[in-house]
C-alpha cells in the first residue's frame, strides 16, 4: 500500500509536470507568434512609408519638371520681344542688299530697288522704335505674373508634400519608440498582462536602423533630384519631333508677329526661326542642353555646379536661335535672343538684380537668357535613400522581443495543477531523509521570444535595380539574425540567447549567415 501511494504521488507529479510543460510550450508558441507579428508589422509599416516616399518623391520631381516647363515657355514667349530688334537687323541687311541692286556702278539703274531700300529703312526705323517701346514686353510681363503664380503654387505643393513626408517619417519613429504595435499584444496574448514590450535599448536600435536609411547630405540630395528633373523634363514643343513641318505650323503668323504694331511698308515678307542647341555660359560645371539628347532651345535646367555650392539651387533657362527673313529681293538673318537676360527671369521666385537693372532694362524687354539662374530653389526637400556599400546596404531591419511568465495562460491566470503554494513551480519534500528533496514541475525562468524582420527593395524581374526612393518596390519579410547583429542587437535582449545563436551559426551547413532565434 505504501509503495502504491508513493507511485500514485509520483504519477500525479508527472501528470502535473506534463500539463505544465504543455502550457509553457503553448505560451512560448503564442509569444513567438506575437514577436514575429510585431516585427513583421513594424517592417510592413516602414515599407509602406518608404513606398509613400517613392510616390511623393515622384510628385515632387514632377512639380519641379512643371516649374521648369513654365519657366521655359515664358522664356520662349519673351524671346518674341527680341523679334523687333532682330527683325530690324535683318531688314537693315536687306536694305543694304536692295541698295546694292539699285546701282550700276555709280548710276541708279534699277530705281525700284532704290525704292525698296527706302521702304526697308522705314521698316528698320519702325522695328527699332517698336523694340524700344516695349509694347510686347508689357504683355509678356502680364503672362509672367501668371507664370509666377503657377510656380509659387507648385512650390507650395512641393513644400506640403515634403511636410507630409516628414510627418510619416516621424510617425514611424514614434511607433518604433513605443516598443509595442497597436493591439497586437491583446490579439496574440489575450489577457496575459505579464507580457513585456521591447526594452528601450532595442527600440533605440530600431530607430537607428530607420534613421540611417535616409540621406542627410543636402548637397547630394539636390544633385540627385536635379539629375532626375533634368533627365525627365519634356522637350519643348518646337523641338520634340525635329520635324520640318513643326516650325511653319507653330509660326504660321510669324510675319505678323515681326511687324505687329510697327511702322511698316511693303509686303510682310517670309520669316522663320531656326533654333539650335546652346549651352549655359558663365558657370563652370553647369549642364548644357547638349548633354541631354533632343533638348535644344527653350529649355530650363537645374544647375549642377558643385564648386560654387549652388548645385540644385538654381534653374537656368535659355533659348538660342536664328531669325531669318526674305523681303522683296533680299535675305538676312540675326541671332535670337538679342536683349536677354532681362526681367522675366524672376518668374521662378528669383530675385537677381542683374535682371532688373543695367543697360538692357531701358528697353523694358524682359527675357530669360543663357546667363539667368534662379538662386532660390530648395531641391533638398524630399526623402532620399542612403544606400550603403555592403549588405544589407542600409536597408532597415526591425527587431522585436517579448517576455512573459510561461506558467500563466492566455487568460492571465495560473492553472489549478500548480500545487506549489509559494508559486515557484517547485515541490519540496522535507524530513524524508538526510536532506530535503525537491521536484521542479515547470520552468521558473521567464519565457522569451525574439524576432527580426527585414525591409528590402525588390523590383520584380529586375534585380539590378538598386534600392531607391523613387520606385515603390519596398517589401517586408521575417529574416534570420546575422552574426553581425549578435553583439549589437541580440545581446541587448538576452546575452544567453546571443551565445546560443552565435554557436548555432557555426553549425556545418548553416553558411555562417545566422539562424532564427526561435
Amino acid at each position: 500500500m505504501i509503495l502504491g501511494v508513493v507511485s500514485l504521488v509520483v504519477l500525479a507529479l508527472v501528470v502535473f509536470m506534463t500539463i505544465n510543460v504543455t502550457v509553457s510550450v503553448q505560451q512560448k508558441i503564442r509569444l513567438q507568434n506575437y514577436a514575429d507579428a510585431k516585427a513583421f508589422s513594424m517592417a510592413v509599416m516602414e515599407a509602406r512609408a518608404l513606398n509613400y516616399f517613392a510616390y511623393s518623391n515622384r510628385a515632387i520631381a514632377s512639380s519641379y519638371v512643371s516649374m521648369a516647363n513654365v519657366h521655359a515657355y515664358v522664356s520662349e514667349a519673351t524671346m518674341l520681344t527680341d523679334l523687333r530688334f532682330s527683325g530690324a537687323l535683318v531688314m537693315q541687311t536687306i536694305a543694304a542688299e536692295e541698295l546694292a541692286q539699285c546701282f550700276c556702278g555709280w548710276v541708279p539703274c534699277r530705281p525700284q530697288h532704290c525704292l525698296h531700300a527706302g521702304e526697308a529703312e522705314i521698316n528698320v526705323a519702325g522695328l527699332f522704335i517698336d523694340a524700344f517701346g516695349g509694347k510686347i514686353a508689357k504683355k509678356v510681363q502680364a503672362v509672367d505674373r501668371s507664370a509666377r503664380s503657377v510656380t509659387d503654387a507648385l512650390n507650395r505643393h512641393i513644400q506640403a508634400l515634403n511636410l507630409s513626408q516628414k510627418a510619416v517619417h516621424g510617425g514611424v519613429m514614434v511607433a518604433l519608440g513605443k516598443g509595442s504595435f497597436g493591439s497586437l499584444k491583446e490579439d496574440n496574448m489575450s489577457k496575459a498582462a505579464s507580457v513585456t514590450s521591447d526594452p528601450m535599448t532595442l527600440s533605440a536600435q530600431n530607430i537607428v536602423q530607420w534613421t540611417q536609411a535616409f540621406e542627410t547630405n543636402d548637397q547630394k540630395k539636390r544633385r540627385i533630384l536635379a539629375e532626375n528633373v533634368n533627365a525627365t523634363r519634356q522637350d519643348f514643343a518646337w523641338n520634340r519631333t525635329n520635324s520640318l513641318i513643326a516650325t511653319p505650323v507653330l509660326f504660321a503668323r510669324l510675319s505678323d508677329l515681326v511687324k505687329a504694331e510697327s511702322l511698316w511698308v511693303g509686303p510682310k515678307g517670309t520669316w522663320i526661326i531656326e533654333q539650335f542647341p546652346g549651352g549655359v555660359s558663365g558657370r563652370t560645371g553647369v549642364v548644357a542642353a547638349g548633354n541631354f539628347p533632343g533638348q535644344s532651345g527653350a529649355t530650363a535646367i537645374i544647375t549642377r555646379d558643385v564648386a560654387a555650392n549652388v548645385e540644385g539651387k538654381s534653374m537656368t533657362s535659355f533659348d538660342h536661335g536664328l531669325l531669318g527673313g526674305t523681303w522683296r529681293h533680299g535675305v538676312g538673318g540675326a541671332p535670337l535672343p538679342m536683349l536677354g537676360p532681362i526681367g522675366v527671369a524672376r518668374i521662378t521666385t528669383g530675385a537677381s538684380q542683374a535682371h532688373a537693372s543695367g543697360l538692357f532694362s531701358l528697353t523694358g524687354n524682359p527675357h530669360t537668357g543663357a546667363s539667368h539662374s534662379n538662386p532660390e530653389l530648395a531641391m533638398e526637400r524630399f526623402m532620399e535613400f542612403n544606400i550603403g556599400d555592403s549588405f544589407p546596404f542600409n536597408q532597415p531591419a526591425v527587431f522585436a522581443t517579448a517576455t512573459t511568465d510561461g506558467r500563466v495562460n492566455e487568460f492571465g491566470i495560473r492553472g489549478p495543477y500548480e500545487i506549489a503554494k509559494d508559486g515557484t513551480g517547485t515541490v519540496r519534500f522535507t524530513n524524508v531523509g538526510n536532506s530535503d528533496a525537491s521536484l521542479t514541475l515547470t520552468n521558473n525562468s521567464p519565457t522569451k521570444a525574439f524576432s527580426k524582420a527585414q525591409v528590402y527593395y525588390h523590383r520584380m524581374g529586375d534585380w539590378s535595380d538598386y534600392p531607391n526612393l523613387f520606385n515603390p518596390y519596398w517589401r517586408a519579410k521575417l529574416h534570420p539574425v546575422t552574426t553581425r547583429e549578435l553583439a549589437t542587437t541580440l545581446t541587448i535582449v538576452d546575452s544567453n540567447a546571443a551565445i546560443v545563436v552565435g554557436g548555432a551559426s557555426a553549425i556545418p551547413g548553416s553558411g555562417g549567415k545566422g539562424v532564427n532565434v526561435q
